[in-house]
């Protein structure tokens, strides 16, 4: 793993909040430190207080802090030869509180509080919390879980108790507390209800109050609304543009600060908007480190999907290393609240084995995030202040790396050694990135990270298959109501399903268990072996997320690796891993995207019957393997007709798409009308009329043959009197 996170998801902004002007935090509140100071560092928000330590002990992301040593200003307060947690935060009151890394492997947070004298204070202990952080005072800590809210107040260690919700956040004076849960804000005066306002905003994102300002504003992925405190009136609101998302919420100089993300085929981008509190548009902030990243394009590395191939970064340069954590794998403790996406390949070395640059290039930075784990070194191809490509080598020993920022390197130059990750093994994070300038500063938001490196690696001896494993002792597939633990039997599907499946893979001579590289999925009625739906891509690892963040796949949603306690046990082994996949997307296409990222099989849209599920689970190598499992939908719907609702229209995806020559349109007809189905070429030129007639209401299926037709791009049209719809095929001859 390429840094240290620790689970917590929300940083509350003129509230609750980390940063400090050489010390961030993520827009979901992850603890990330300095860029470029090479020693374990930590500050308070107003830098008055801060701490140096020693890491020691490191496995995957457990680590032991030693040698903690906290001062204000250049005074040291007091020392700690070790100490009871894996992270640690300061408030800008001097209060200290350790995180113990049991938290990500069985779902307890064991909270440490010490004063600035290094008095210990208290010890709390949590399940499953998810939100926690100081004030911005310092004098409270919040912490939030499907429990509850609770507020500690740290001059005297009494505590406040709160309802649940997704998201709150404490005012800059610590009067008021504002709650977000489903279509409402709840705001408390010292745990009296104060207001009760309506959103309407089905999940929060982030939530901001500010008592001087009589403010809370909330957002959710397309709106900004910001209320009245004192009467509950709606300030102002804000919708986002067409392909943006609203993803961060701060206050900076009692403006309104909305952080904006976009999403295009080109583009990959973030930039903030300030309001003045009348809602006027002050400013618009592209790539303000001070205030939100700015996220890069997204250009592939290879644009025929042919990578170049390097060797490996090892000697000898020809021979395949051991994979452990695989590129766009899910860590977090595998049923932690908190998950992420592995952004790069590790490869397990012996402790302090040489690395090797696996091409030419001109070192871009040589950095540590805190700790000797940490050092790196980012390789870019060319020296050019444009957006280049480069590689990142990862966890070497400082005192071994022999180049620095602007050095050339051949390729097999020696780089330096792979220090110790656990008492017998190290390995290296390594992966393709891409940034600009002519030093890259680490920045996690900023590097686009291109591809999995295994594709390019050379050789890759694979040729296992991946296992598709039973998610129940007996039974192959698992099947629950939409976005829930609560599972159903195969026999008895109804209404909108996820279909979930246990794949499993091993890369090369690896022991670890890796995730499959792609998943396909399609469905069959066994009655009359009718594909209800076709085959469609419900899973791949190969692509690009130049951003991500605890737990939200967005922008690029692949498959959700599915948690709970049923499917997860609360511990796991190293080689041992559980990769659970809702694969389900059933709208006719086969690419995955974050509108369509908890999609589910309605079973209602077909009529009670015997159904044949099939997976093929596919390496990144070729090999695959196919299962299958047979369930009944189980609706009340005996028959055909019985799907057909009054004013019910469809066009479904045509199948096979592409197709040569000939390919099957299926459409639904909800009451009695003249129906038209014609066929257009690309230049919108008549290709084909398939009905031109009265019909009654049905569902109805017609084949179109292309033959003498030129190949390439189609668009179909259904209309009525009452309904028109277009879809796109492709003819390929």
């Amino acid at each position: 793993m390429n840094k240290f996170l620790f689970a917590a998801i929300l940083i509350l902004s003129a509230c609750l909040c980390f940063a400090q002007s050489d010390f961030t935090a993520s827009i979901n509140g992850t603890i990330i430190r300095d860029k470029t100071n090479p020693k374990a560092k930590t500050e308070s928000e107003n830098g008055i207080y801060w701490c140096t330590y020693d890491i020691k002990e490191v496995t995957d992301e457990m680590r032991k802090l030693t040698n903690f040593r906290f001062f204000e200003n250049d005074i040291l307060l007091f020392t700690l030869l070790e100490v009871p947690g894996s992270d640690v935060e300061i408030s800008n009151y001097g209060n200290i509180v350790f995180y113990d890394h049991s938290y990500h492997f069985n779902r307890k947070l064991k909270l440490h509080f010490y004063s600035k004298e290094g008095n210990k204070l208290i010890e709390q202990e949590y399940l499953n919390a998810n939100l926690f952080g100081f004030s911005s005072s310092g004098n409270l800590f919040g912490v939030g879980s499907p429990d509850g809210i609770q507020i500690l107040f740290m001059k005297d260690l009494s505590v406040q108790n709160y309802p649940k919700g997704f998201q709150f956040a404490v005012s800059e004076d610590d009067q008021l507390v504002a709650i977000a849960s489903e279509n409402k804000i709840d705001v408390f005066n010292k745990n009296v209800l104060l207001r009760s306002i309506n959103t309407r905003f089905t999940y929060t994102r982030k939530i901001v109050i500010s008592s001087a300002n009589d403010f809370v504003a909330a957002i959710d992925k397309k709106n900004l609304k910001v209320y009245s405190i004192s009467d509950g009136k709606l300030k102002f609101s804000e919708s986002a543009e067409p392909g943006t998302s609203y993803r961060d919420l701060k206050v900076i100089d009692n403006q309104i600060a909305a952080g904006i993300h976009y999403k295009t085929k080109s583009e990959s981008r973030g930039e903030i908007i300030l309001f003045d509190l009348k809602g006027i548009k002050q400013e618009s902030l592209i790539g303000q480190n001070k205030y939100l990243k700015e996220y890069p394009a997204y250009k592939p590395s290879n644009k025929n999907g042919a990578y170049n191939p390097i060797p490996w970064p090892f000697a000898p340069f020809d021979s395949m290393r051991t994979v452990w954590n695989h590129y766009e794998q899910h860590m977090g403790g595998y049923g932690s609240a908190y998950s992420y996406l592995h952004q790069g390949l590790d490869l397990i070395t012996p402790i302090a084995e040489p690395t090797y640059a696996v091409k030419d290039g001109v070192v871009k930075c040589v950095l540590t995030l805190g700790g000797d784990i940490y050092w790196r070194l980012a390789i870019s191809d060319s020296n050019t202040e444009d957006r280049s490509n480069g590689w990142l080598y990862a966890h070497l020993i400082e005192n071994t790396i022999q180049v620095d920022v602007g050095d050339t390197v051949r390729q097999h130059d020696y780089l330096g050694d792979i220090i110790a990750w656990t008492s017998e093994w190290g390995h290296i994070h390594f992966v393709e990135i891409n940034d600009s300038g002519l030093v890259w500063f680490y920045d996690d938001d900023e590097w686009g990270i291109n591809f999995n490196p295994l594709l390019a690696l050379t050789p890759v001896q694979d040729t296992i298959p991946p296992v598709i494993d039973n998610v129940f002792p007996d039974q192959k597939f698992g099947f629950c109501i939409n976005e829930t633990s609560s599972y159903l039997e195969p026999d008895e599907l109804a209404g909108n399903v996820d279909i979930i499946v246990k794949v499993f893979d091993y890369a090369g001579n690896s022991i670890w268990q890796q995730p499959a590289f792609r998943i396909d999925y399609w469905i069959k009625r066994i009655s009359d072996n009718e594909i209800i739906i076709p085959r469609k891509m419900s899973h791949i690892l190969n692509h690009s997320y130049p951003f991500y963040s605890g737990g939200n796949f967005e922008p690029y949603a692949t498959v959700l690796y599915k948690r709970d306690n049923i499917l997860v046990p609360s511990s796991w082994m190293d080689t041992q891993r559980n990769f659970h996949h809702v694969i389900t997307n059933s709208n006719g296409d086969s690419i995955i995207t974050i509108e369509e990222k908890n999609l589910s099989l309605n079973t209602a849209d077909y009529y009670d019957s015997y159904y044949r599920i099939y997976v093929e689970a596919f390496d990144q190598s070729g090999n695959s393997t196919i299962d299958s499992m047979d369930v009944y939908f189980n609706n009340g719907i005996s028959s055909v007709n019985d799907l057909v609702t009054p004013n019910k229209f469809a066009l479904h995806q045509n199948y096979p798409n592409p197709f040569n020559p000939v390919t099957d349109i299926k459409y639904v007809i909800g009451s009695n009308q003249f129906v038209q189905l014609k066929v257009y070429d690309v230049l919108g030129r008549l290709a084909a009329t398939l009905v031109n007639e009265f019909k009654p209401a049905g569902i109805y299926e017609i084949k179109w043959n292309a033959e003498g037709s030129s190949s390439g791009v189609y668009f179909y049209q259904l209309k009525t009197d009452e309904f028109i719809e277009t879809r796109k095929m492709i003819y390929l001859r």
